[in-house]
């Protein structure tokens, strides 16, 4: 995908080494083709936006800003007349031959979960690609099994936008991708590709990721632990704006409960209690179950996970403000240092000054 939206970067066109207008033709065609599929169009924003408009219509003059259209001609007579001259696309021109569209009895189909999966269902990955790979190498090699058998071309990629090696092919239909993952090598330059289903691959990322995320989150419940224990934690929701912090600790102190701490998340009308470990939050529910009405604010008992949730946020606030008093303790600590070197410094040379006066006389 370009910056500005426009999609460059998933397209299955090879690159057509002849010179003749036919292979020009099929060329831009096949490209065209590309920003109009069900493949694409459904997910491409910028061209979404541009059908809007027009009654489906897309300007060559805007089309020709897709670098890799411009790249095969940037002539719009000469991709009106290969649009218009095409006798197997999806496409067709206007009577002016300065627009573009999909044909109306060609609908698009809906970007919906089910849509996607469907492609999912078709795709395959592939791993072993140098990370130098150029697209047009990319889709060179995609043409080489046939016209139209790999309908999309994806390239996964770093953030800074660098090629990692691994990409998705989106099939033509399902039964092309199971020969392609049937075949007994594929090679791309001598090396030998990994290939699997795209939804397995996802499904094993996805349990990677939550693995990784099971050991953070039990790393940072160990953390916590070192500041908080559980079950000493209430929730106070549906607060008007008249609520306080002072407000709710005078409700506690009446009720002769030992609060350490107070947080009110004004956007969620919600206030957690932090009680001191002294008797379990929820002993002391049970304790006043008969007046829980006549209190001023409405406390219940989290959720396991959310208790979970709100003191791991705790913990992170804590050890903010350990570390901002550390570092001002050590500030501190650095400016005495340098008070004491800045005197002894003044004292010596004192010092000096007044032993070359005594020596002068």
């Amino acid at each position: 995908m370009e910056s500005n939206g426009k999609t460059e970067d998933e397209t299955v066109v090879a690159p057509v080494k002849e010179d003749a207008p036919a292979n020009l033709d099929s060329k831009i065609v096949k490209q065209l083709g590309f920003y109009f599929s069900d493949t694409n169009l459904p997910y491409d924003k910028f061209l979404q936006n541009e059908i809007k408009n027009d009654n489906g219509w897309v300007k060559i003059s805007v089309l020709l800003t897709f670098k890799r259209l411009a790249s095969i001609s940037n002539d719009p007579k000469v991709i009106a007349s290969a649009v218009k001259n095409a006798t197997d696309s999806i496409l067709e021109v206007d009577e002016t031959g300065e627009k573009i569209r999909r044909t109306p009895d060609s609908v698009v189909p809906v970007a919906d979960q089910e849509f996607l999966n469907e492609l999912i269902e078709r795709s395959v990955y592939c791993k072993g690609f140098p990370k130098t790979a150029t697209m047009d190498e990319l889709l060179e090699f995609a043409s080489t099994f046939g016209d139209q058998v790999i309908t999309k071309v994806t390239p996964r990629r770093l953030k800074t936008k660098e090629f990692k090696g691994t990409l998705y092919f989106t099939f033509n239909t399902k039964e092309q991708a199971e020969n392609f993952l049937k075949q007994e090598s594929i090679k791309y330059n001598d090396v030998e590709l990994e290939r699997m289903w795209e939804k397995d691959f996802l499904e094993q990322k996805k349990k990677e990721y939550e693995d990784k995320q099971a050991k953070k989150d039990q790393k940072i419940k160990a953390e916590t632990e070192k500041y908080f224990k559980k079950g000493y934690l209430l929730k106070a929701d549906n607060l008007d704006e008249s609520v306080t912090v002072d407000s709710i600790k005078n409700v506690c102190l009446e009720l002769d409960w030992q609060v350490a701490f107070v947080k009110i998340v004004s956007e969620e009308k919600v206030a957690w209690i932090r009680l001191k470990p002294v008797k379990l939050a929820k002993d002391l529910l049970e304790e006043i179950s008969d007046k829980k009405e006549d209190l001023s604010i409405n406390l219940s008992l989290p959720e396991e996970d959310v208790e979970q949730s709100v003191l791991n946020e705790m913990t992170k606030e804590m050890k903010g403000i350990i570390n901002m008093k550390d570092r001002m303790k050590r500030e501190k600590n650095k400016n005495k240092g340098g008070k004491r070197y800045n005197k002894r410094r003044n004292d010596d040379n004192g010092s000096s000054a007044k032993r070359i006066k005594t020596n002068g006389n």
